[in-house]
């Protein structure tokens, strides 16, 4: 077994022209540097040079930008200037635009699915190693024919079996810095399936799928650069794989449905919504870092409200006597209510010590109280009422921004009523001011089990349709 892969830089590939045959210059090149092909020898081209022989040279200051390519230009360069990165003209836009299916993020970098199905910054268009100011690339319209093309071009007159791979540089998701990728392939497979294969110690791969052209495409990488090295085609040799004829980039394209990085902001909503659950259950003993609260409830204040007052006011409890005195005074409160009720010592203890575990354990005890100073003030009883509705409504709809938050955090929490009946009670505890409405308890922390969804009623069953009216 061969232990050893050689890289090849190919010197003496000349700047690129529009209608170039590129398998006739890597034939002159590989005489010119006395080389001769070899079956199993692996040809990686740089997709600029493919790009350039192919026409897929466009000039900016040709294109005119449409309304969407100016709105998300005027979304994206603030952020750009921000972090001191060059900004994206409304042309360059326009450009990314009709080169992609779909702009899945739009940040300082426009994150695309090209028509080829590849996820990558700005529909993979270069402006770097192009003639011309204003002249970018854009990605071959077919890097799979292109690869075959000249594979079969150069099989005619070297009569060796040989690979190619057109590459490119991507970005990757939580690592910075590019590295090589395969566009298009001819000659070999795009993964390498080790499933069934024994490991080391002899158990069974089950998972594991190699991206052995992505591989290749990095290593060619840094012979070929990114700058001025001017070597935009390198042989691989030595590197064993089984020869196929036809091949196709697409088995490495991962399916939508399983790509966790690119899931729709409405599929990623729809799963906190659903997983969402009150958890009454203990928390695990990991403690819950103050700021991730903190941020939970400063995202829970983009809540809708009433005249936009924001009523809502978070206090944040954590262990220790202030805690403890408060829980203690609400059950003597709730005791003296369930024996009023004719409640049995053994349900009124029970729930007691229910309500003691859950308050008192919970790494987080939240209190949500409704603040009444800047409600409106009526003459008459009953707009007053309803103006006391409308702040807590104002305050529901800021708890329920705070329970997905903290879901979307991967904490579990629960909402209490408790409070309700104890108003007063809190607020001495607490010291709280006058205004302040005690409504809400939420217990806070990292689950230990998942809960069980519940069942839901059917639409036909929340909706209430009305008759026509004539």
């Amino acid at each position: 077994m061969k232990n050893k892969i050689d890289l090849i830089g190919l010197k003496g590939i000349p700047i690129i022209q529009p209608g170039d045959n590129i398998s006739q210059l890597i034939l002159e090149a590989l005489k010119s540097n006395n080389l001769a092909l070899e079956d199993g020898d692996i040809i990686v081209i740089a997709q600029t040079i493919i790009s350039k022989s192919n026409g897929r040279i466009r000039d900016l200051k040709s294109i005119a930008p449409s309304r969407k390519a100016i709105e998300i230009y005027k979304t994206i360069t603030p952020i750009a200037k921000s972090i001191g990165i060059p900004v994206k003209s409304p042309e360059l836009i326009q450009a990314i635009l009709e080169e992609s299916n779909e702009i899945l993020k739009k940040e300082h970098v426009l994150i695309t699915e090209t028509r080829h199905g590849f996820v990558c910054a700005n529909a993979g268009i270069d402006q770097s190693n192009v003639e011309g100011e204003y002249n970018i690339t854009l990605l071959p319209k077919n890097p799979d024919s292109d690869a075959n093309e000249i594979r079969k071009t150069l099989k005619k007159y070297t009569r060796k079996n040989i690979a190619i791979i057109i590459s490119d540089s991507f970005g990757r998701p939580f690592r910075v810095g590019a590295v090589g990728v395969a566009l298009g392939i001819s000659g070999i497979n795009a993964v390498l399936d080790k499933r069934g294969s024994k490991d080391l110690f002899g158990y069974e791969l089950q998972s594991t799928i190699v991206a052995q052209v992505d591989n290749l495409a990095s290593a060619a990488q840094l012979v070929m650069g990114e700058a001025d090295e001017g070597l935009p085609v390198v042989i691989i040799r030595g590197y064993k794989f089984d020869f196929q004829e036809n091949t196709s980039i697409k088995p490495i394209l991962r399916e939508k449905n399983s790509d966790l990085f690119r899931r729709s902001l409405s599929e990623t909503l729809s799963e906190i919504l659903k997983n969402r659950r009150s958890y009454k259950l203990k928390f695990d003993s990991r403690e819950v870092d103050l700021k991730i609260i903190e941020n939970c409830i400063e995202l829970a204040g983009w809540a809708p409200s009433a005249h936009n007052g924001q009523f809502w006011r978070y206090i944040i409890l954590e262990k220790g006597k202030v805690r403890n005195d408060l829980i203690v005074n609400m059950n003597s409160k709730l005791c003296q209510d369930l024996e009023k009720d004719g409640k049995t010592d053994t349900f009124i203890q029970k729930k007691i010590d229910k309500t003691r575990e859950n308050f008192l354990e919970s790494p987080i005890l939240v209190l949500l109280c409704l603040d009444t100073t800047e409600l409106e003030m009526y003459s008459d009883s009953e707009r007053s009422s309803n103006e006391y509705i409308l702040g807590i409504q104002s305050i529901s709809a800021s708890a329920i921004y705070f329970l997905l938050t903290l879901n979307s955090e991967n904490l579990a929490a629960c909402w209490y009523c408790a409070p309700l009946f104890s108003k007063d009670i809190v607020r001495e505890t607490l010291k709280l001011p006058s205004s302040f409405e005690p409504m809400a308890f939420f217990t806070v922390g990292y689950p230990i089990k998942k809960i069980k969804a519940p069942a839901r009623k059917k639409l036909n069953d929340i909706i209430y349709r009305l008759n026509n009216l004539r």
